[in-house]
């Protein structure tokens, strides 16, 4: 019988067929995946409403918050920063202006044009928010839901509650907790029983201590330049016990900054002679800002 000598049918190995089914069924999950992102996203969109106001962040450059019976507080924006200006002046707190103005973009769930004020705590609003020219009035909290009730351009409006929490904070917590600004480059300290100043690019003490390594020493001036405080107050009456005295370097020009001891513990509180505010640290870190290897 004659040898069949057609060529045989290459048929792909079991893996490999294998292997090509995998990976079409993980193109498929993930495209599923994406499918399933893009609709979930467009939901949220839908579901969560227009954003209240048209107002464009970075062109608020005024923010005033009104309640009753208490002092009104002014932000005003000065270049990239924000200041407090009433009831008291001092550097403001970028991250707790940011939520405020946040509050320009937040989602409306339910527009109503019409109603009664009482009904929505809006009679005597809780509030008052106004960025620039524009005002928000805040009136009361939806009874199951995270939610308040706003007024804005005449309309009521349903927001996110932790709008009307971003306009309930007393003025101090709009103060910037940062002992120094970032604008200033500390180049000397002079603190019980040394100082440190900055010379040729390395820290020197006096008296010298050859048990404190260069790098201790830039560990502990780093402490002082990164130092903010847990809260910030008016300064009041109290009575120094020591005052320590940084030279500062600002726009090319020295300057020294002189710091009041007004306690060390519970808390370890330094006054600003220059803002007139107290600034007050855990205890540990007072031990950390007076002493070098205190970690």
């Amino acid at each position: 019988m004659a040898a069949n000598n057609a060529p045989s049918e290459k048929r792909e190995p079991p893996r490999m067929r294998r292997r090509w089914f995998v990976n079409l069924a993980l193109l498929v999950v993930v495209l599923a995946l994406v499918a399933f992102y893009l609709y979930y996203r467009e939901q949220e969109k839908t579901e969560a409403g227009p954003v209240l106001t048209a107002i464009a962040t970075q062109q608020i450059a005024r923010v005033q918050i009104e309640r009753p019976g208490q002092s009104t507080i002014v932000l005003e924006k000065h270049g990239n920063e924000w200041r407090l200006t009433a009831p008291l002046a001092a550097r403001a707190n970028r991250f707790t202006v940011e939520n405020l103005l946040a509050v320009a973009g937040a989602r409306s769930e339910l527009k109503l044009d019409g109603g009664e004020p009482r009904q929505y705590g809006l009679e005597t609003p809780q509030a008052r928010l106004r960025l620039n020219d524009e005002v928000i009035e805040f009136g009361a909290l939806h009874p199951f839901k995270q939610q308040a009730y706003v007024r804005y351009r005449g309309a009521v409006h349903l927001i996110p509650a932790m709008a009307l929490t971003a306009v309930a904070r007393a003025p101090s917590h709009f103060i910037d907790g940062r002992l120094i600004e970032p604008d200033r480059r500390l180049v000397g300290l002079r603190l019980p029983g040394f100082t440190l100043a900055l010379k040729d690019g390395s820290w020197q003490r006096q008296p010298p201590d050859k048990n404190l390594a260069s790098d201790q020493l830039s560990d502990f001036v780093a402490q002082w330049t990164n130092a903010r405080a847990l809260a910030v107050e008016p300064a009041g009456g109290r009575p120094a016990l020591a005052t320590l005295h940084l030279t500062l370097v600002h726009a090319g020009t020295s300057e020294t900054l002189a710091l009041d001891v007004l306690a060390y513990k519970p808390t370890f509180t330094l006054r600003r002679r220059d803002e007139k505010l107290e600034y007050h640290f855990p205890q540990e870190i007072g031990k950390r800002l007076l002493e070098i290897g205190a970690d």
